[in-house]
């Protein structure tokens, strides 16, 4: 799974990775610097996106915990800040998002929990090896309270079968997109769900680094500085 992520980069990191596949972005809502540094963003906060625009890759705004347009309200009874890869297409929450409303939410190194006994887990901080931005694939969707004008945007991270350093501290782990792909995964002429889940692949071994860190970045309430990413 994935529950906690960290926003450390400069827009401008984003925007010229794009630019080297084709793929200028026409515009961001934060200029050059890009969204607040979070150290510790948890679900049902609203984080940056990219997404199909009118002029190709535009940035959004999304709730982190999707909510199906048809939901009868905001709030959901399940946990719906992940998509499984392999039955997505299938599930009503994600079905509808998976053939027309695909997402990628860029992240600079997300945390996971290894278990250490029945009391105890470890969290782990990991990263791509080559300090670039991760482009997590994600789902997104439109709600509009059918008693008023109120509309919320959300989405979910795709998650998949871990990769050998996955595999150590979690059974699962994000979908992660290389820059080349983004597009062909957002793009909103791409219908086919089948199509679109074969791209949620097990990243290549060798693509993310770990280390352990403190235990308090499981308080995402009160806890949110550089401390948190700090090896111990």
């Amino acid at each position: 799974m994935c529950g906690r992520f960290t926003i450390l980069y400069q827009w401008r990191d984003v925007y010229m990775l794009l630019e080297k596949m084709g793929l200028p972005l026409p515009g961001t809502p934060w200029g050059e610097v890009g969204p607040e540094r979070h150290y510790n963003v948890a679900p049902t906060r609203d984080i940056p996106a990219l997404r199909a625009g009118e002029h190709g890759i535009e940035p959004a705004m999304l709730r982190w915990w999707l909510i199906p347009h048809w939901a009868k309200s905001d709030e959901m009874k399940y946990a719906t800040f992940n998509a499984r890869s392999e039955d997505a297409a299938t599930k009503p929450a994600f079905r509808t998002p998976m053939r027309r409303r695909r997402c990628v939410i860029p992240v600079s190194g997300f945390y996971e929990w290894k278990k250490l006994d029945a009391k105890s887990k470890q969290p782990h901080y990991i990263t791509r090896a080559d300090g670039e931005p991760i482009f997590f694939a994600g789902l997104w969707d439109r709600w509009e309270d059918p008693e008023s004008d109120r509309v919320i945007e959300s989405c979910a991270i795709c998650t998949t079968k871990p990769n050998a350093e996955m595999e150590a501290v979690h059974n699962r782990m994000p979908c992660i997109l290389e820059p080349e792909d983004v597009w062909a995964w957002c793009d909103p002429g791409m219908t086919d769900a089948d199509r679109a889940a074969a791209m949620l692949r097990t990243p290549p071994d060798g693509l993310l680094v770990m280390h352990e860190v403190s235990g308090r970045v499981g308080n995402a309430k009160k806890n949110n500085d550089a401390a948190l990413i700090e090896a111990v």
